[in-house]
């Protein structure tokens, strides 16, 4: 009778304890958050110079337009207020050449005289853009602030007229004008819209501008949140200056402009020079 072998153990179940359980909990959440922290990192830093980008995207676009108006700003014209937040200044559309004196050759030329009033006058070499009715034409603007040669004054000490229309290089004003002094080396006169001077101003934590308000003496700061046209929201820093210019340099503007948003500032300087040659 051959024996009988031995039946083999029961197979042993092998798991793991509560404890290991929780040192490999441990593990994987310490591994996890090393690794959430290297790959977010990237995407964090990606975060903040898009923002960056748009903060400084914004500033230059109002600086820029700033800048492109002022280099057309007509001569003496800026004026600054409000502790360097209020920048006004008289756009220009146009300018040419006006005749100062006759041509003997050619008895039907018509001058602008300076002695008395006068309501036409020949334009030498014409227009660019054009005059059209009811725009403003100055001559020698000297200052922005002064009684005489100033262009923000109210009629008849100013040295601004309307014009009544443009034709045959001849320019018609809509009244007759005894203007305070010629321009002798140039005998220049400029264009400017009837609209008026145009303002700058910071207010809220917003960059504005504002125009169509006319001519007006003394230059208002009472300009608010609601008023003109947005420009640049976010604004924490905001400084306007201006130098004027004299007999061997232009003026020079200079704007400061800083935009905050999420935790990122940027700030940007630019300048512009502004013709002072009446």
């Amino acid at each position: 009778m051959t024996p009988r072998r031995p039946a083999a153990p029961p197979a042993v179940q092998q798991g793991f304890t509560l404890v290991e359980l929780v040192i490999v909990i441990i593990i994987l959440g310490i591994l996890g958050g090393l690794t959430m922290g290297i790959l977010l990192q990237p995407f964090r830093a990606f975060q903040d110079q898009a923002r960056r980008a748009a903060l400084v995207a914004e500033a230059d676009l109002a600086l820029t337009r700033m800048v492109r108006e002022l280099r057309m700003a007509l001569p003496n014209s800026v004026r600054i207020a409000g502790g360097g937040s209020y920048l006004e200044f008289i756009p220009t559309t146009d300018g040419g050449r006006y005749r100062a004196l006759p041509d003997p050759a050619d008895p039907a030329t018509d001058p602008l005289d300076f002695v008395s009033a006068d309501s036409s006058f020949d334009v030498l070499g014409g227009l660019t853009s054009g005059a059209s009715a009811g725009d403003q034409l100055v001559i020698y603007n000297a200052t922005a602030t002064g009684s005489t040669a100033n262009a923000y004054l109210a009629a008849p000490g100013n040295n601004r007229a309307t014009i009544a229309g443009f034709s045959g290089g001849q320019i018609t004003l809509s009244a007759p004008k005894l203007f305070p002094f010629p321009s002798l080396d140039a005998q220049r006169f400029d264009v400017v819209p009837a609209s008026g001077p145009v303002s700058y101003f910071c207010a809220g934590g917003q960059l504005r501008r504002v125009t169509g308000y006319g001519f007006t003496t003394n230059q208002s700061t009472s300009y608010g949140s609601t008023d003109g046209a947005l420009l640049a929201d976010g604004v924490s820093l905001c400084q306007f200056s201006y130098q004027p210019g004299d007999h061997v340099r232009n003026g020079l503007v200079t704007l400061r402009l800083g935009l905050s948003a999420d935790g990122e500032s940027i700030n940007l300087l630019y300048q512009a020079q502004v013709v002072n040659a009446p």
